[in-house]
Formats: C-alpha cells, structure tokens, sequence
C-alpha cells in the first residue's frame, strides 16, 4: 500500500446556493422530469425535490461542473508527468457524473487519465482513501476532488455543503493520512489526536479542517480525526500535520 500525503489543499464553496420547487418548472422541462426520477428513485413526494439554478451566464454550471473546475483550478497543474484524476461524487446519483468528470477534464484541459466514483456516496471524504492507497503509484502522485454540490436536494432531509475539496496527493507532504476505516472511529487513546472533526457530507469534516489549518489551531506533528456520520454509515480518517507550514492552501467562493 503507499503512503499517502497531502501537499495541496483546495475548497470551492457556494455562499448562496439557489434552490427552487421544481413544481415552478413546465411539466416537460428537463429538470422537473429528473427531479421526478429522483424522487421517484429516493420514495419521496416530487414536491420536496427542490433543484439548484446555475448561475446566471456560467455553462459549466448549466451542465453541473462548475465547482470541479474551480477546485481544479485552484489546485493548478499536477507537477512533474500526468497523473490520474479521481472525482468522487455524493449520492444517491442515477448517474456516475461521467459527463461532468469529462467536461471538467476537458475544459482544465487535465493531462492524465480520469476515474470517476460515485458509490461511496457521504462516505467519499473518508472511505476513498482506503482505494487511493491500493491505487495511487508510490512513486507517484494523484488529484482527488470530493464534490458535495448536488444538483437536486430533498431539503426536509438533506444539508449538503454545496462544496469541492481538492486534494493534491504526493510521495511526499504537508500532510500524511495515517488511516482511515468504516465504522464508529477510534478513541484518542487508541489513535492519538488532538483534532475531531465531523460532519453528516462527505466535505464537512474537510471544510472544517481547512479553517483550522487556516487558523494555525493545527501545530506541526499534531493529527486530528475526520469523521462523517451519514445516515447509515460511518467512515473516519486520521490526517498527520507532518509540516502544516509548507501546506499551499487556497480557497474559492462561487
């Protein structure tokens, strides 16, 4: 298994999601008839659907990369030759996103190869790590973006973050990703760490610790545990402050 760092971290948020009943749409709009196979896919009634609006005059928006453009952005070319892109996506999704993952690619004009996963749904801020150490090279590094910005949203049930996280992984870094597990995490005393950080989406314990790292709460040699509590599972990781001061941090707001 290689040992994973982190020597970039990205955060694309949206300060004011926009969200509408999709019974203000025509019957045959596109948006309503998949706000409907949502609803019917999820059991609910089609009125608690509510879909997010694009942003005025922003097509990648329109066609649901807009936060993976921006993250990638922000992270910058990978250094050295290409490597492997992972966009993971929250769910339940009817579809991988594969179209958005190629677009986003496309458009950042990404060098290296693309996987897309989606079945991880809250757990792809903590699980995806246990398949990045199996899959990334050791010689090697990789890009993940963690995408919490769905596009239709049961907002009786759901808080999503309306968010990106894009991490930078090396051989290497600022920061090292001791474990991480399915289930109830471990105690401090069984894996020392003087951070917790939780949250219900696959971003929200991410978000947190970027604040913190941002903050300076988080010293050198100091771990802190992310752990996301979603609605039928739990999944943690345990991340290492190796060297916080040579962490390239940027953060975006849309």
């Amino acid at each position: 298994m290689t040992k994973l760092y982190v020597d970039r971290l990205a955060i694309t948020v949206r300060s004011s999601p926009r969200l509408g009943p999709t019974a203000e749409l025509h019957r045959t709009h596109q948006r309503r008839q998949v706000a409907h196979l949502v609803a019917e896919r999820r059991g609910v009634p089609e009125e608690r659907i509510r879909a997010r609006r694009p942003l005025d005059g922003e097509p990648a928006d329109a066609g649901d990369f807009l936060v993976v453009q921006r993250t990638l952005t922000a992270l910058g070319s990978p250094p050295g030759r290409p490597h492997t892109l992972y966009l993971v996506r929250s769910g339940p999704l009817l579809d991988p996103m594969v179209a958005p993952l190629t677009a986003a690619a496309h458009t950042t004009g990404w060098p290296g190869d693309e996987v897309g996963i989606s079945h991880l749904e809250e757990q792809g801020g903590t699980l995806v790590f246990d398949l990045l150490a199996w899959a990334v090279p050791e010689d090697d590094g990789a890009t993940v973006v963690v995408v919490d910005d769905p596009a239709y949203v049961d907002d009786t049930t759901e808080d999503p973050a309306f968010a990106a996280v894009g991490l930078r992984l090396a051989p290497t870094g600022a920061l090292r990703i001791r474990a991480c597990g399915e289930g109830e995490p471990p105690a401090p005393d069984t894996g020392p760490y003087a951070h917790r950080f939780s949250g219900a989406g696959p971003c929200d314990a991410w978000l947190e610790l970027y604040a913190a790292l941002e903050s300076g709460a988080i010293g050198r040699g100091e771990s802190a545990l992310l752990h996301t509590a979603g609605r039928q599972r739990q999944g943690w990781v345990l991340v290492e402050a190796v060297r916080p001061d040579r962490l390239r941090m940027t953060g975006v707001r849309i």
